[in-house]
């Protein structure tokens, strides 16, 4: 089970990574994750995906280069 702590985290780190374009790439990340079976993990990137949008939503997204 992950703790919500590192979801946040996870979060946090791909909105870094990828800015604007966050919250696409988490949901498609968790889409290959349930194409594979493996559903825990997606269950996981759903989470994470969510607290991308918050993160998003709330203007804490990473500068653009």
């Amino acid at each position: 089970m992950t703790t919500n702590a590192i979801i946040l985290e996870s979060a946090r780190n791909f909105v870094d990574w990828f800015g604007k374009d966050a919250l696409v790439e988490a949901r498609q990340h968790a889409d290959e994750l349930q194409q594979a079976g493996n559903t825990e993990a997606h269950d996981t990137w759903m989470q994470i995906s969510e607290q991308v949008k918050c993160l998003v939503e709330d203007g804490i997204e990473a500068p653009e280069d």
